[in-house]
C-alpha cells in the first residue's frame, strides 16, 4: 500500500449484478490489502425476490460473492475467511458445502457456519467474507 493510501477506506454500495443493499450498509469495504464483504443472500437482482429454492439461493450467493470480490479488486481464490449463517443446520449445511466446493475448488478459505433463528426477509442462508486484494503482479 502506498503512503498516500494509508488509512483510506474504499466503500461500495452499488455493484453491477447485485441487488441494492436491503439496509443502511455497503456491499464491500476495503482497507489496504483486505476486502470485507457484507452478508450476501440469494436475492435475484432482477426481481428483488429470494430465489425459490435453497440450492438456487446458495448458487446465487456465490455468484454475488464473485461479483462483489471482483468489484473490490479480489477473487474467490483470494478469500481468506467466510462466515455462513443458516436457519436449519441439518438441512442447509450439505447445500452450502456443495456450493462452497464448487465456488472455491481447492482454494478453500476458513469458514464458520452458524445456525441462527432467523434471517432478513425470511431467508435461509447468508454468507459474508474477508478476502485479500489482488496485487498487480498476481
Amino acid at each position: 500500500m502506498s503512503a498516500s493510501g494509508e488509512g483510506v477506506v474504499e466503500r461500495r454500495d452499488a455493484i453491477p449484478g447485485l441487488p441494492a443493499p436491503t439496509g443502511p450498509f455497503v456491499w464491500t469495504a476495503a482497507w489496504g490489502d483486505l476486502l470485507f464483504v457484507s452478508g450476501l443472500r440469494g436475492i435475484d437482482p432482477a426481481t428483488g425476490a429470494l430465489a425459490p429454492t435453497d440450492e438456487e439461493r446458495a448458487e446465487l450467493i456465490f455468484a454475488h460473492l464473485a461479483r462483489a470480490l471482483e468489484a473490490g479488486g479480489s477473487s474467490l481464490r483470494h478469500v481468506l475467511s467466510t462466515r455462513v449463517y443458516v436457519t436449519e443446520m441439518a438441512r442447509h449445511r450439505p447445500i452450502v458445502n456443495a456450493a462452497y466446493e464448487r465456488a472455491f475448488g481447492d482454494a478453500l478459505p476458513t469458514r464458520t457456519i452458524v445456525e441462527v433463528r432467523a434471517l432478513n426477509q425470511g431467508d435461509t442462508i447468508e454468507v459474508e467474507a474477508v478476502a485479500g486484494r489482488i496485487r498487480p503482479s498476481e
